[in-house]
Formats: C-alpha cells, sequence, structure tokens
C-alpha cells in the first residue's frame, strides 16, 4: 500500500498552472543555492553520497502520476548520472546567477523524480555552488530545508529521520470555537481585489529572478526591539518596499493594504520528507501607505498574530487533510481566479549548519517559483550571519527590478530604527 496520501488539488494547481504559462519563467520550479568555501568536490562522489541517504527522502523517490481522483505517488529510482551533473560556469561575476536562470527553464526527464542537483564551479576561486531544484507539486520550503538538512546536515544519516506519515487521524482536531474564528478570518480574506489588474500592463509570463542579502542579527535586533518575529520584520521590509515602488509605477497600491499570500506549513514531524505541499496558502492584508517603517512593522504584527496560532493551524491543517476532496478543490480554484491571485511570501530557517565534506556552506540563496497570474513571489531564508532573500518578478510591472534593493534600504531603516541594548556605549 502507499503509505502517503493522494495528491491534493493544492499539489495539482501547480502542475496546470506550469502547463498554462506561456513561457517557462513561470514554471513550478523551487530551491535553493548553497554557496561552499573549499576545494571542488568529486562529481562521482557526490553522486554516491547522494545515492546513499535517497533511503530516507521519500520525496526524491516518487513521482506524480495520473491527474485529479486518480493521481498518486508512485515509487522511482533516480538515475544519479541524469539528476546530479557538474558545470563549469566560468569567472564572470554574472555567470553563477545566468547559470541558475538557465537551469531553471530545463525541463524534468520524463517518468523520473522531478529533482535535480547541478555542482555550479569556476566563478570563485576557493569555493563552489549546489543549486538544488525541485517542482513545487512534489516538495514546499519545508521539504526543501528538510532535505537540506538530511544532506548536509550534522545527522546526514536517512535512518535518522521521522518516518512518513501514515495515519492522519493521529492529528489533533481543532474545536468549533476556533473553527469558526479561522473560518470568518478565511472568508474575510476572500474578497477580489483585482489590485495587480491592469489594462496597460497586463500580468506576463516572464520574469526577473534577483536576490538581496542582509545581516541576520540586524532582523534580529528589529524584531526583538518590536516585540516581533523575524518574519514579521521581513515581511515590513517586502511591503515597504512595494509602497515605496508604487508611489510612481503602480499607483492604485501605493495607498491601500497589500494583499499577500502566505504558506502557513501544517507540515507534521512523521512528514518531514514525504512527497507533496503540507501547506495553506491564506491570504492576509498587509498595511500600506506612506508611513514610518517601524510603525509599519507594529501594525504588520498585529494583522500577523493569527497565523501564529497554534489553534489555526489545526484548522488550516484539517482543510488540507479532512476536507472533501471536491469542497477542497472548489477552495484552491476559487483562491486562483484572476482578481485574487495576489503576492506570495514565504520564509524559512535552516537551523542546522550545513556542510559537505570539508567544504561549509556559508550562504543560501533561495528559489521561489512565481507562477501565472501572480505578479510577485519572494521567499526569504535565514542561515547563520545572513537573510537572503529571492524575488520572482513579472517583468509587466515597471521599474519593479527595483525591489530587492527597496527591500534592503527598509531592512536597514528597521535596523536604525532599533534601540541599542540597555548597557552599551554609542
Amino acid at each position: 500500500m502507499n503509505p502517503f496520501p493522494a495528491p491534493s488539488p493544492a499539489d495539482l494547481v501547480l502542475v496546470e498552472a506550469e502547463e498554462l504559462a506561456e513561457h517557462p519563467d513561470a514554471n513550478a520550479r523551487i530551491g535553493a543555492v548553497l554557496h561552499l568555501t573549499g576545494a571542488v568536490p568529486d562529481l562521482a562522489g557526490l553522486r554516491e553520497y547522494v545515492t546513499v541517504r535517497l533511503g530516507g527522502l521519500p520525496c526524491l523517490t516518487h513521482v506524480l502520476t495520473g491527474n485529479g481522483p486518480t493521481a498518486r505517488w508512485m515509487p522511482a529510482d533516480p538515475d544519479m548520472t541524469r539528476h546530479i551533473r557538474a558545470q563549469h560556469v566560468g569567472g564572470d561575476p554574472e555567470a553563477l546567477e545566468t547559470a541558475v536562470r538557465s537551469a531553471l527553464r530545463e525541463p524534468w526527464p520524463e517518468g523520473a523524480p522531478a529533482w535535480r542537483m547541478i555542482l555550479l564551479h569556476g566563478h570563485v576561486p576557493d569555493g563552489f555552488a549546489l543549486l538544488y531544484l525541485s517542482h513545487h507539486a512534489v516538495q514546499d520550503g519545508a521539504n526543501i530545508v528538510a532535505v537540506m538538512d538530511a544532506l548536509f546536515g550534522p545527522r546526514a544519516l536517512p535512518e535518522q529521520l521521522p518516518a512518513p506519515a501514515r495515519d492522519a487521524s493521529r492529528t489533533p482536531r481543532a474545536d468549533l470555537r476556533q473553527t469558526a474564528r479561522s473560518t470568518v478570518s478565511l472568508l474575510r480574506h476572500a474578497r477580489r481585489h483585482r489590485l495587480w489588474q491592469s489594462a496597460s500592463h497586463p500580468l506576463s509570463s516572464r520574469r526577473h529572478l534577483l536576490w538581496a542579502q542582509a545581516p541576520s542579527a540586524g532582523l534580529r535586533a528589529a524584531a526583538r526591539a518590536g516585540g516581533a518575529s523575524i518574519n514579521d520584520v521581513y515581511l515590513t521590509a517586502v511591503v515597504h518596499a512595494i509602497t515605496q515602488w508604487a508611489k510612481d509605477a503602480w499607483p492604485r497600491a501605493a495607498g491601500t493594504a497589500i494583499p499577500v499570500m502566505i504558506p502557513v506549513n501544517v507540515r507534521t514531524p512523521d512528514e518531514v520528507a514525504a512527497p507533496g505541499n503540507r501547506l495553506f496558502l491564506t491570504r492576509i492584508d498587509l498595511p500600506g501607505g506612506t508611513m514610518p517603517v517601524d510603525r509599519r512593522l507594529a501594525r504588520t504584527r498585529a494583522v500577523t498574530s493569527v497565523l501564529k496560532s497554534a489553534g489555526h493551524k489545526t484548522v488550516l491543517r484539517a482543510a488540507l487533510t479532512r476536507l472533501p476532496r471536491r469542497l477542497l478543490q472548489l477552495l484552491v480554484d476559487a483562491s486562483t481566479v484572476p482578481g485574487r491571485l495576489t503576492i506570495c511570501a514565504s520564509y524559512l530557517v535552516v537551523r542546522q549548519p550545513l556542510h559537505y565534506g570539508d567544504a561549509a556552506v556559508h550562504r543560501i540563496d533561495p528559489i521561489m517559483c512565481c507562477p501565472p497570474g501572480v505578479p510577485l513571489a519572494v521567499v526569504a531564508a535565514t542561515y547563520e550571519d545572513t537573510t537572503s532573500v529571492s524575488f520572482r518578478i513579472d517583468t509587466a510591472l515597471p521599474g519593479a527590478d527595483s525591489l530587492p534593493e527597496r527591500w534592503r534600504q527598509a531592512v536597514t531603516e528597521l535596523t536604525r530604527s532599533t534601540p541599542p541594548p540597555q548597557g552599551s556605549t554609542p
């Protein structure tokens, strides 16, 4: 018997969106670029290393077959000569990013698990990069972190990973009062906003792929001072950047609340490496308009408080796993119609130090997909001293390639507004 629940409408909508994309920029690939310091490793050794660890990572050994109610997860053995390869990218400063953009457009091998790893080297004299990509229908962000931990973390042994889930009935049930509160919240944010529909700038399937980095210590300090989470600080900087950009480039978004879709992770510990998405994409309206960035943080913290509720997460988990399939399909269809699609923003934390042999990972650049109809998708990954943010931006948004720098400036502004710790001297 297959131990995994059948693919849900939330998984299949990502496949359908990719099929509708008019350009491969809008495909459903997600992943990460791991930057390592050390000697470039042997390709054969890397393939053997990953092969040994596949047993504890079923998300790397299953394919999605069928469609609709007939969709299933079926086992499939990866061919390491096709899934893992090396590429010399040259010493040009933009060579690495060019190689990543090119790899994102490559099709998956037919009938094979939808992931690949590329050893990229030549762009720095004392290191290399590992590009890991997967299809979002098969893996979500928490899955990506689990794969990174299992392959390159201190406990890089598959038997130490939790077993896959087999009985969804063991998860807690939400009480009626919490269910009512969560339902009201979801319905309140379900209205159409049409914020990103424009006759002069219709959305396309072409995408910018850009990154920005900031010291994690600055985000932590701003979070402590504001009684917020690092995710709140990150979201505040994203919306601040959008409102600054929109003043001239997209006036209809300059003075109004910004609807943002947030993936809430409802994956249980025993599902850590199971294929498929275990997230519920829920919308919140973050404070727009012109205001000091520290005030925006306070208002953002109030808005995101519902997402931090364990009871609310229980309701979202129940909606994803217990709703009749037809009802869940209606919910997914309603949330993806034009006029409701909006910015997607997610946040990941990699808590363990990662390495491959003697080479240590010193930075992780995440990669998010941006399906057709979504104007902007952004994901942040905090790893050790750096928080790196990936922007996938519809090229139809005029001047939106300025958003990464605007985000960095907003973080700097938040950090400057943070009072120094007690007892410190100027």
